[in-house]
């Protein structure tokens, strides 16, 4: 751990192709970014800060921490041979490198360690498995650092010798605490199922976990929900051979060779397919716990998959989202050639449509159209989506000085898009403005 670059060494294992990384860390460094929380980060809002479920608080048994405490105060040959097992978002990674093979260097932002000195800061690094571990390593130094205190005190008074041997031998007990070394395991970017998977699967091992504990801690049901379905949606985008997505999506857990990583990750999907459901953020960690019929309240044209969701009509979601980018596929070419599809085995951007940008803007336009569109021919109608998108289909998607692989071009495609399947209709239509302020930015 380089405290100084905020930048964590780790080696990428792999386990039945799934991917994980694997470093070493004092207890003094994992502190640093990381702690033990109730709170659960379920999103991200716009400005990458922690959206928490208000309804799911992970506790810890008191008792449990107590005799960690004890265990580590009290017994010399105190350790911890099993692994902490840690999430990181995306929303915190500044870069990400393979320094030497299969060695990766991964540079946190600052906020992270901002936070965590906060008392009641974000704690963006959460801990999947090890939470009564580390609440019991806190415990622990609080214990001891409040007895150097007071020790401290009564030494500086006393002329009893003892206690100033007793406040060396805290002093040092403390110093080699935070010195132990602890194996950690970091998952990047896992959704709370994934996180569950995991929990579940490294305690089934030892003990018997019940369901409900797994599902408590991560604030799910068994039961329907908009991420369920929207996930549902995405892997099965990702298998269909002849889907626009196949092997288009990067899935949590997957291998990928260097040049190869599929474009859209998984959670880019899922979070835009829930985004077409729920009303925000926020309302969309609250249906996660409501019946289908609840979701009927609030259909609106801003939501166009909320109705299908609400009506148990998971089928017209992934038919939409198949047809409209098939028309995609086929409309926008260049000499002969989708310029969706990628022309070799390497998956760098070439064009806009090639990265998540693209996806967005194309979404935004999906959304409009929907709200044209008579629900009969809004499922396997590829035609239907053809007919909008070959209006602007001589846009020159290849011009990467207009639309440059960054946030911005999101909003630049798809006002040129909507001009052109939508010609400008008069002064009434800003369209034009809002194009010539995204250029000007």
């Amino acid at each position: 751990m380089d405290n100084l670059n905020n930048t964590i060494t780790a080696r990428r294992v792999e386990q039945n192709n799934q991917e994980f990384y694997l470093g070493v860390f004092s207890i003094e460094q994992i502190l640093t970014f990381t702690k033990f929380t109730e709170r659960l980060i379920v999103n991200y809002d716009e400005e990458n800060r922690p959206i928490y479920n208000e309804q799911i608080q992970r506790k810890v048994e008191g008792p449990r921490v107590e005799r960690i405490v004890d265990f580590l105060l009290d017994d010399p040959d105190a350790l911890f041979p099993t692994n902490l097992v840690i999430a990181i978002p995306n929303a915190v990674i500044e870069t990400f490198e393979e320094t030497s093979p299969g060695l990766h260097e991964i540079k946190l932002s600052q906020q992270v360690f901002t936070e965590i000195k906060r008392a009641n800061g974000d704690v963006f690094l959460t801990i999947i498995d090890g939470q009564h571990r580390i609440k019991g390593i806190e415990a622990a130094i609080t214990k001891l650092e409040s007895e150097i205190i007071n020790l401290g005190q009564i030494a500086r008074s006393s002329e009893d010798s003892r206690f100033k041997t007793d406040l060396s031998r805290k002093t040092t007990a403390l110093q080699n605490l935070k010195k132990i070394q602890l194996p950690v395991t970091f998952f990047i970017d896992p959704t709370l199922e994934f996180q569950a998977m995991v929990f579940s699967t490294i305690n089934r091992t030892q003990k018997s976990v019940p369901q409900s504990l797994v599902y408590s801690l991560f604030g799910l049901r068994t039961g329907d929900s908009p991420q369920k379905t929207a996930l549902q949606t995405v892997l099965t985008l990702n298998s269909f051979i002849n889907s626009p997505f196949h092997n288009r999506i990067k899935l949590y857990g997957g291998k990928y060779e260097r040049n190869q990583s599929p474009p859209l990750t998984q959670a880019t999907m899922v979070k835009s397919i829930i985004d077409f459901i729920s009303t925000n953020l926020r309302e969309s960690e609250k249906d996660r716990f409501r019946d289908r019929k609840d979701l009927k309240i609030n259909i609106s044209d801003d939501f166009p998959f909320r109705k299908y969701y609400a009506n148990d009509r998971d089928t017209f979601i992934l038919d939409i989202i198949y047809s409209f980018f098939k028309a995609v596929q086929k409309t926008f070419k260049k000499d002969g050639l989708s310029l969706w599809d990628f022309n070799t085995i390497e998956t760098k951007p070439t064009n806009i449509l090639h990265t998540s940008v693209g996806y967005y803007a194309l979404l935004d336009i999906l959304k409009d159209i929907l709200k044209e569109v008579k629900i009969d021919d809004q499922r396997d109608k590829v035609l239907t989506y053809e007919n909008y998108l070959e209006k602007a289909s001589e846009i020159n998607l290849i011009d990467n000085a207009r639309y440059p692989f960054t946030s911005k071009s999101r909003r630049i495609f798809y006002l040129d898009l909507s001009l052109a399947i939508w010609p400008h209709r008069g002064s009434d239509d800003n369209r034009r403005q809002l194009l010539a302020e995204a250029l000007r930015q």
